[in-house]
């Protein structure tokens, strides 16, 4: 763990800031996740103050006792988010998402009994600043509002949640051209959960650390980004701390239209 931290930290002052597409978070009951995405990032006007990112994607998932990513579908994401860079160094991100996670027991036959598959709508709000001086990473402040429903659109047992992420995240050159680059994250997640058989709100508390890595090459023209990477997601958990596996892979087309 220690060694980890030291590598982020390491590129995390070495470099400047990027998005990407990082996996989405599916609870502690895998070990092994492979995350596949594509994405449309398109400006809106001609001064490129207003942008648009456009994905789909989907995440193959294990067992708590293998690493087979193929054994089974573990969720599927649309999300459409809308960013204003109102200054030089800062922008503000809106964004819509729709998703649907099969739910899975930690024990054989793993597919849940009753409720099989799980609906989310989220919204969420974004705000970030970042620095010209290499040296410095971004800093993210994202708020999410999330509703979960059943297979029938029925409250989930969880039927709300308010989520607060902060990220720090950076991009450092391997190749003086620019092309090929490293992006590194660094997230901390903190939540609050409206149960429906208590029907009271969850003490707003700390869920999860996500630390990543990406591997990015953009196309000459820079009209195409293809990304490898790798996220470990360090979950909160009753027994204690739980460390999730990630691989991704994403193409990112952009200013198609």
């Amino acid at each position: 763990m220690k060694l980890k931290m030291f590598l982020f930290i390491f590129l995390l002052n070495n470099s400047y800031s990027i998005g990407q597409l990082t996996p989405p978070g599916l609870g502690s009951n895998s070990k092994m996740n492979l995350w596949f995405a594509i994405g449309l990032d398109q400006k809106l006007d001609s001064a490129g103050r207003f942008s648009s990112m456009t994905y789909f994607g989907f995440a193959g998932q294990s067992t708590v006792d293998d690493i087979n990513v193929f054994d089974r579908l573990g969720i599927f994401v649309l999300n459409e988010e809308v960013k204003f860079k109102f200054k030089p160094a800062w922008s503000v991100s809106l964004a819509v998402s729709y998703r649907h996670q099969n739910e899975f027991e930690k024990n054989y036959p793993y597919l849940a009994a009753e409720d099989r598959f799980k609906q989310e709508f989220r919204l969420y709000s974004r705000i970030m600043k970042s620095w010209k001086k290499k040296g410095i990473p971004s800093i993210a402040f994202r708020q999410e509002y999330r509703k979960f429903y059943d297979p029938e659109f029925r409250d989930w047992k969880v039927s709300s949640a308010f989520r607060s992420r902060l990220k720090f995240q950076s991009e450092f050159d391997l190749v003086p051209a620019k092309r090929l680059s490293v992006i590194a994250g660094f997230e901390f997640l903190f939540s609050t959960d409206f149960e429906e058989a208590s029907q009271e709100w969850k003490h707003f508390q700390y869920g999860e650390t996500r630390l990543s890595a990406v591997i990015s090459y953009h196309t000459k023209n820079n009209k195409i980004s293809y990304n490898l990477g790798y996220m470990n997601d360090l979950l909160h958990v009753p027994a204690g701390e739980k460390s999730v596996h990630y691989i991704s892979a994403s193409v990112i087309f952009k200013n198609l239209f």
